[in-house]
């Protein structure tokens, strides 16, 4: 497979810059093109009992916060694709779920792979339903690869040379 354009998806953790790094040597083994993409996610919680709502102000400075954090992030991406020698998109759109934009990103640039790193199930987020990296793997036409955290893998069911 002759890969002409590789998406990687970053949320700017230790784990997306080597999923960027793959990304981007992977990229270089073809034409040498990838696509950054960082969805800014802006948070917000709802007001205590009693509390006012937060108002346009506070609305538009977590929109800001947002889009800086999601800009900081392919600013990652480019700087790996330059050191890497490889040309460098990047979009930063805005939603409250990352997977259909990254999905949406990666097809409308023609990606011919999507590049993201995963932290998969660990103790810590066992409770919390789906995944970034699962979405996009369940509804992605275009071939996903996921790098996950050797530390964060699960010991196999088996050993080798040992019968059950």
């Amino acid at each position: 497979m002759f890969l002409e354009r590789v998406c990687i998806a970053t949320d700017g953790s230790d784990l997306a810059v080597r999923a960027a790094q793959m990304g981007a040597l992977l990229a270089r083994s073809g034409a040498g093109r990838v696509v950054a993409v960082s969805v800014a996610q802006p948070h917000f919680h709802l007001p205590e009992s009693g509390k006012a709502a937060p108002d346009n102000e506070c609305a538009q400075a977590e929109f800001a916060r947002a889009r800086r954090a999601a800009q900081a992030h392919v600013e990652t991406v480019l700087d790996i694709a330059r050191q890497t020698g490889v040309s460098c998109d990047a979009e930063t759109p805005l939603a409250s779920a990352p997977g259909p934009d990254i999905i949406r990103v990666a097809e409308q640039h023609g990606c011919d792979l999507i590049v993201m790193g995963t932290h998969g199930p660990n103790d810590a987020n066992r409770l919390f339903v789906g995944s970034v990296a699962q979405y996009v793997l369940a509804n992605s036409s275009i071939p996903v690869l996921l790098l996950r955290d050797p530390r964060e893998a699960s010991q196999p069911d088996f050993i080798e040379g040992v019968a059950s």
